[in-house]
């Protein structure tokens, strides 16, 4: 056999290649053991005095040695029994140029890294799923390694696999770029991510695609709480520097008073939402702050130093709403110019459209076209322009009362409504009008040099007996007037300092009967008025006692107590 024909085919797959004959002295080298050893004529020399390795070790399996220059090397040995020969296999560890060391070592990168990675091969099969993408979606790689991605996440059955992202970039080749969306559900619960997604090219193909994916539910966690706590502490008046932000905006969640379990709740749902990129539909009576809310997702977001702008649908005649949104070019009417429409000027930010209920229905369909095709045409204009803003919608009327009156479109409802948030009125959420009333007393101490704390008790009872239809910007509208007619050196506000005006508007609004000629004593008025706001929340509260309690905001023994004091029976 000439020895060294077979060592440079064996040296094609493996580093190094040594033939030695029966008395363990070498045949033929491919320069491995010489550079190892530092001797350049290793012909006919016994091996064992080359290297200090023991050929009876390595027969059929794997030794390591380490060089005086702390390289590393494996060496394994064969004996070819016909030709009565060894040949003696070397690889080393610490050679970074070896491909199968390289990929050992990003292997363990891969594993060992708190970004999830997931990777898919061209027929659309899961072939790498690290440990940090299962502790994020809480999915084992046993169940996901070696299937289909539509299968090992358990996609409906009539999902066609073609739609699926990874398919999509294997297809296009287009990345996809920080995106925040669930795929995988725990207990019926989304696991949220934001992830980017890459196709792998080689020799000008596309062979697999992977995805790189980040938990950012503890950073979230931290900011909502900081949030949290920002608010609490400018709802007691601490005085904040406000800054008009240069992306149109004036409001973030910390500026939002209240802290009723509704509120909270209703903060925490939008801040949520923010992080998607769906459109969100804000329903709320007006005066709820449906503004105040959609400046602060758009702040919590991920484009949050993108333009927020904000077009009330009511104010603009619909001849004008068009040429708004869409924007406009030379001669399409007499006077129109070349400009760019909302949908352009908000770039990747937010349009928020309010009172949406007022736009006109033939309005409403070149909207839902714009919003289906993601495109917008200039009035006057064949050609069109991409979008790339989020929608943000508002109405003060119950969206399914506008569909069966006709007055929006079923199928705008459902384009404009990929989330919706419901913001409670200030009558569903009483524990918050004491709270937000101080924090606008607060507010006009500052404003006109006053000194006021709160509110009288008998002003309390009034206060929090009125439904306010005009909700926050009502209450607002109520406690300035207030402020103005006040004295300087007063600490409370109480029934005197109403205005005239704004006593009769709440008279009507409530049970409590006021009068400026006051023909009962103050604790006759006071005992009729807490009969009143007692037996009116026990009739809401179906006569549950712990129910009405809670909502009058205090413990069931001393409902009880009151209850029997004021001798109000069912």
């Amino acid at each position: 056999m000439d020895y060294k024909i077979l060592g440079k085919l064996l040296a094609e797959y493996i580093m190094g290649i040594a033939i030695l004959n029966e008395d363990e002295e070498v045949l033929w080298s491919n320069g491995v053991v010489e550079s190892i050893c530092g001797s350049r004529n290793i012909i006919n020399k016994k091996f064992s005095n080359l290297l200090p390795v023991n050929l009876r070790d390595i027969i059929g399996c794997y030794k390591t040695f380490k060089s005086s220059e702390e390289n590393i090397y494996k060496f394994k040995a064969s004996y070819i029994k016909e030709e009565k020969i060894y040949i003696i296999y070397i690889d080393e560890l610490t050679d970074f140029n070896n491909k199968d060391i390289k990929i050992y070592c990003l292997e363990k990168i891969i594993e060992s890294i708190s970004d999830g990675v997931i990777l898919s091969d061209h027929y659309g099969k899961v072939m790498l799923y690290n440990k940090a993408q299962e502790a994020l979606e809480e999915l084992s790689s046993e169940e996901v390694v070696g299937k289909y991605l539509w299968e090992a996440y358990d996609y409906n059955p009539e999902y066609n696999p073609e739609l699926a992202e990874h398919r999509r970039v294997y297809k296009t080749r287009e990345p996809i770029i920080e995106k925040y969306k669930a795929h995988a559900y725990k207990n019926a619960i989304p696991k949220y991510l934001s992830y980017s997604t890459y196709p792998i090219i080689k020799d000008g193909e596309a062979i697999a695609v992977y995805s790189i994916s980040k938990n950012e539910t503890s950073l979230q966690s931290l900011l909502s709480e900081t949030i949290e706590l920002k608010r609490q502490l400018f709802s007691k008046g601490e005085k904040k520097e406000q800054k008009y932000q240069s992306n149109g905006t004036t409001y973030t969640f910390a500026d939002i008073v209240g802290d009723s379990e509704a509120t909270k709740n209703v903060i925490k749902e939008s801040q949520t939402v923010s992080l998607l990129s769906n459109t969100i539909l804000i329903v709320g009576e007006t005066g709820t702050g449906k503004e105040v809310f959609a400046q602060s997702i758009h702040n919590f977001g991920k484009n949050k130093d993108e333009p927020f702008i904000a077009i009330n649908c009511a104010a603009i005649p619909e001849n004008l709403l068009e040429s708004i949104l869409f924007g406009t070019v030379k001669g399409a009417y007499t006077g129109a110019v070349t400009q760019s429409g909302l949908f352009e000027d908000a770039r990747r930010g937010t349009l928020f459209l309010d009172e949406l209920n007022s736009m006109p229905i033939s309005m409403q369909s070149k909207l839902l076209r714009v919003l289906q095709e993601k495109v917008v045409r200039r009035v006057g204009s064949s050609n069109v322009i991409p979008i790339q803003c989020r929608v943000i919608s508002a109405i003060n009327e119950d969206p399914q009362k506008l569909i069966e009156e006709e007055r929006m479109r079923q199928d705008l409802f459902y384009r404009i409504s990929g989330h919706c948030i419901y913001l409670p009125s200030l009558r569903e959420r009483k524990e918050d009008i004491i709270c937000i009333g101080e924090f606008f007393i607060k507010k006009y101490n500052d404003m006109l040099n006053k000194n006021i704390e709160t509110f009288s008790k008998e002003l309390r009872e009034i206060i929090l007996s009125y439904n306010w239809p005009g909700n926050i910007r009502e209450l607002e509208h109520f406690v300035e007037n207030m402020m103005v007619r006040t004295r300087e050196n007063k600490r409370e506000l109480n029934i005197d300092d109403i205005p005239r005006y704004i006593k009769n508007v709440i008279s009507k609004g409530t049970t409590i009967k006021m009068s400026e000629s006051q023909e009962s004593t103050l604790p006759e008025t006071l005992r009729t008025i807490e009969r009143r706001l007692i037996i009116d929340s026990l009739n809401k509260n179906s006569w549950n006692l712990t129910k009405t309690a809670k909502d009058l905001g205090i413990i069931r023994q001393s409902l009880e107590y009151r209850i029997k004091k004021l001798n109000i029976k069912r």
